[in-house]
């Protein structure tokens, strides 16, 4: 596929324009179905080598960088003091973060106990108070009926006596 294009090298006595013409007049033919499907299929083969190998190299070379640091004693002495540092660290933080979680926890907790037996103390308060006024109610009307249940007694008593008295009277005065 020789075709000409802007990037091929001018011969001397070629000018400007007349290499103009000759690039727009070699302009390749419009590529067929079959020339479209084989690129399709050398990308896509290409793409399948490529990725395994830039996989296997990025593999290797983390690889190569995690044992790096232990070539050596020393090397591996200050790797394992940087790492036992940043571990002493890290559970340093996690300890905090778990005492300030039950420092919360218990906060909550005695929040909501006392927050409950405020509400019990005064629910109880309530009831009692309610007990007694209804306890003073029930003996104030009990006083009050036993108060009338003795008084229409008496009156009763006495309607009784009057009558026996008048009965007692009448026959009285009946057999005289």
């Amino acid at each position: 596929m020789a075709t000409a294009t802007k990037t091929e090298t001018k011969s001397k006595g070629q000018t400007k324009a007349t290499a103009k013409k000759a690039t727009t007049a070699a302009k390749p033919a419009p590529k067929t179905n079959a020339e479209i499907a084989r690129e399709r299929a050398l990308q896509t083969a290409e793409t399948a080598v490529d990725i395994p190998v830039g996989a296997a190299l990025t593999v290797y070379e983390r690889a190569s960088e995690a044992v790096e640091p232990f070539g050596t004693a020393s090397k591996r002495e200050a790797e394992l003091k940087r790492v036992r540092t940043q571990l002493r660290r890290e559970l340093n933080k996690v300890e905090r973060r778990g005492g300030t979680a039950r420092r919360r926890a218990i906060q909550r907790a005695k929040r909501t106990r006392n927050r409950l037996e405020r509400e019990v103390k005064q629910q109880r308060r309530s009831i009692e108070t309610t007990v007694r006024q209804n306890r003073r109610r029930a003996e104030t009307e009990l006083k009050r009926l036993e108060k009338d249940v003795r008084e229409t007694r008496d009156d009763a008593a006495k309607r009784v006596r009057e009558l026996a008295d008048r009965v007692q009277g009448n026959g009285a005065k009946a057999a005289a």
